[in-house]
């Protein structure tokens, strides 16, 4: 993608911390604890409303279930809709089958909520890798646009090494196309760095992520930020309420995860609110339209 200037997106996994790791320790779906997605979700859309842009939220099936009237506030306020699955689970554990199950639910819960198509998606965990990129097919046969669930370099958990760093239109092989919006990383030290969110955004100091950015601004690199509601939140969370027993963490377990998600949490405001002050954003769908419309041909998935 060739713009000039280069554009940011900020791009909201929506959903809710407690809820997902209820889930995880009992199984079950539950609906969200208290008020506290309501409290995230009203930082992200004030910051937003305070600095005129707009973002776009892949909203999470087993969160929209029960708090369709956030998701009708999100789109109310001119932000794109997008998807994010429907039970957060990682996409590449699933055949074929069960991941357009996924898919198809999420798709016809959040259209049916918002009254209009959705576009694009993101896999929980960026779970689209080289072993299931037929997730991609799926999603245009839903009649969608783009993906953008890939990290453009091998990490632990996910990544395809080696994949194509820009915003690309691809040929798939069931004959239709897609745009893929790749995750930012920026090259240092001759190694690709993830700097666009989560935590890398919160590890990071405020002044190497300006240093960082001002780069790809300058070397005319678009740039896919990622983050989530409770990542905006400077209130304590805690990994280890009272599940049933047999079912929590060890209290050293405990105090190593809670660290993990808490450490540089209070950071992450005004590091956003610094980049939406001092860059040109954009949402996923206008950027996958602009890649669209500006691709000569689509590329080959698969070859480099």
């Amino acid at each position: 993608m060739n713009n000039n200037p280069a554009s940011f997106t900020l791009s909201i996994d929506w959903e809710d911390f407690s809820q997902l790791l209820g889930r995880d320790h009992t199984g079950v779906v539950t609906p969200p604890v208290g008020k506290t997605i309501d409290r995230q979700t009203d930082l992200v859309l004030n910051l937003l409303n305070d600095s005129g842009k707009k973002a776009t939220f892949f909203i999470l099936g087993m969160l929209a279930q029960y708090r369709p009237d956030l998701v009708r506030k999100i789109a109310g306020e001119g932000h794109e809709i997008g998807m994010h699955g429907t039970h957060h689970i990682r996409m590449n554990t699933l055949d074929r089958k069960k991941a357009f199950e996924d898919l198809r639910d999420n798709y016809n819960l959040v259209t049916d909520i918002i009254g209009a198509p959705v576009y694009g998606y993101r896999a929980p965990y960026f779970s689209v890798n080289e072993t299931n990129l037929y997730v991609l097919e799926i999603l245009s046969e839903l009649g969608c646009l783009y993906d953008s669930s890939i990290f453009p370099v091998k990490l632990k958990n996910y990544g395809i090494a080696n994949f194509p760093v820009q915003d690309t239109l691809y040929q798939l092989p069931n004959g239709r196309e897609i745009v893929e919006l790749p995750l930012t990383v920026m090259d240092w030290r001759n190694k690709k760095l993830p700097v666009a969110g989560g935590g890398y955004m919160r590890a990071f100091p405020q002044f190497m992520l300006k240093n960082f950015f001002r780069k790809l601004d300058a070397d005319q690199k678009d740039v896919m930020l990622y983050m989530h509601p409770y990542e905006f939140d400077d209130r304590w969370i805690s990994c280890s309420p009272n599940y049933p027993p047999g079912t929590g963490y060890s209290r050293p377990k405990s105090f190593l995860i809670n660290l993990r998600w808490n450490l540089f949490r209070g950071t992450i405001y005004n590091k956003i609110k610094y980049l939406l002050n001092h860059y040109h954003f954009v949402t996923c769908l206008k950027k996958a339209e602009y890649v669209k419309e500006h691709s000569h041909s689509p590329a080959i998935l698969g070859r480099s």
